[in-house]
């Protein structure tokens, strides 16, 4: 702590010490805490403005307006970056630079310096920059470097900004000009850079923890990180209870791996509406069963995931390959490009009596398993014309236990074979060729019909076994 008030005091961060109030009017002392500092032994000192049961300063700070204005907080995200490595094209250039101290170099109004206020052995300090632990400091911060985004961006370079992270990309031609101008830019607008975090122009850097590689079109996260991941859904396979705390910390690292695994967002997402609906409990709180479920996919996904995934930069519009799935209440077909297949369902789907649209997605689970390494690093659409898939698979969503079973295998496929998955509803009249293959087993004329209509097509019938029914696991 000592060594700390030294630096803040010879940085003109803070004010001190007094031995009294220095101010004619009352002050605001807030408790002191500390906070373990990422990839680093020390930890960093916060003021905790939270405290005092709810009348601490952070409880009169609105988290919706800022001057008057409505404010949302949003940071980018590793998407974005993908975005300009797909504008400037393969092997374009990646940088970044950091602000040096990130909140502790942006000054307070002079007036609210006896709210931030904190004591030390008997002596009296005030932060005269935005405090550690102050509810508006993160916004504050964005819309400071926001302004440096835009100043930037009107030299004609884009970049993108997190916080204190500003990450660009630049063809390799304009790389170094497009570096050397955002120091510049930083230098004008009086902010101080930390020089030796920056990152000069390479086909392959770090952002947010996510390493990009513009050449393989890659992105990566470290073994070490996903050992770490794996050892924390460790902990909470069969966990009953937990803490708000506990909850924050594996969203945060699920989100992590989320950059990289698109279809596991998913089972995200659940969990983030739970930890929403208990946000202000303060005892803990206990696990949902489809949160349990959501936790034992991650289980048994992040060991079989290398850490490696493609970028998806083609557009919706555009997809890489289409297919189309059709059922009927004792079979199911599909067809992708030449490829088909027909099968009657097994007897052990059959003696469960599911509904039509439980064997709509089924048959959409069987598609996936077939032909997943033919999909790999693809965005695929499929088209079917059983409304309730199409919303499931799009939403990630049902209130049905075994649709939602469907889709954990549909989404564990996917993951594993790096594809994206969409779907898209067409009338039953424009789904012809995949009822045909549904009904074969009913009439000699579905076939017939079927190869009149697809006879300029190479065709390749595939074998469907009864294996490709059965979950992977138990969700």
């Amino acid at each position: 702590m000592e060594k700390y008030l030294v630096k803040e005091l010879t940085k003109g961060a803070i004010i001190g010490p007094f031995h009294v109030n220095p101010f004619d009017h009352g002050i605001i002392l807030s408790p002191l805490n500390t906070v373990p500092k990422k990839d680093s032994t020390e930890r960093r000192i916060i003021l905790d403005l939270s405290s005092a049961g709810g009348t601490g300063v952070n409880e009169f700070i609105d988290k919706d307006n800022y001057l008057g204005e409505p404010v949302s907080l949003t940071y980018p995200r590793v998407d974005d970056l993908v975005l300009l490595i797909k504008k400037k094209g393969s092997g374009s250039h990646l940088f970044k630079r950091d602000l040096a101290r990130a909140y502790r170099q942006i000054p307070i109004d002079i007036g609210d310096t006896f709210l931030v206020g904190f004591a030390w052995n008997g002596h009296i300090f005030f932060d005269i920059v935005l405090s550690m632990g102050l509810r508006s400091a993160a916004q504050i911060c964005q819309r400071l470097t926001n302004a440096i985004a835009y100043i930037y961006s009107s030299l004609g370079f884009d970049i993108i900004n997190y916080l204190d992270d500003f990450a660009g990309v630049e063809s390799p031609e304009l790389s170094a000009k497009a570096f050397l101008e955002l120091q510049n830019v930083l230098a004008s607008c009086g902010i101080e850079e930390s020089e030796h975090k920056a990152v000069g122009p390479s086909t392959r850097m770090e952002f947010l923890g996510i390493i990009c590689d513009s050449v393989k079109m890659t992105l990566e996260i470290s073994i070490e990180r996903l050992t770490e991941i794996d050892l924390i859904l460790l902990e909470w396979v069969g966990k009953e209870f937990a803490s708000k705390r506990e909850i924050q910390s594996l969203v945060g690292k699920l989100n992590f791996v989320g950059c990289c695994v698109r279809p596991g967002r998913v089972f995200i997402s659940r969990i983030l509406n739970w930890l929403r609906y208990i946000y202000q409990d303060v005892k803990k709180s206990e696990v949902p069963e489809l949160v349990k479920k959501d936790i034992l996919w991650w289980k048994k996904f992040l060991p079989l995931y290398n850490g490696v995934s493609m970028m998806l930069i083609e557009e919706w519009s555009k997809p890489d390959e289409i297919f189309s799935s059709d059922a009927c209440m004792t079979g199911c077909g599909g067809m992708f490009k030449e490829d088909f297949f027909h099968v009657e369902f097994p007897d052990a789907i059959v003696n469960e009596q599911l509904h039509i649209n439980a064997l709509e997605m089924l048959t959409v689970v069987v598609c996936l398993k077939l032909w997943g390494t033919k999909l790999r690093g693809k965005r695929i659409i499929i088209k079917c014309d059983n409304q309730v898939t199409v919303t499931v698979i799009n939403t990630g969503r049902s209130r049905n236990q075994f649709l939602q079973s469907c889709l954990r295998e549909i989404c564990f496929v996917a993951a594993i074979n790096e594809f994206e998955l969409r779907a898209v509803h067409i009338a039953g009249v424009d789904n012809r060729l995949a009822d045909m293959l549904s009904r074969w087993h009913l009439h000699s004329n579905y076939a017939k019909t079927f190869f009149e209509e697809t006879k300029y097509i190479h065709l390749e019938e595939f074998e469907v076994t009864n294996e490709l029914f059965q979950f992977i696991h138990e969700w």
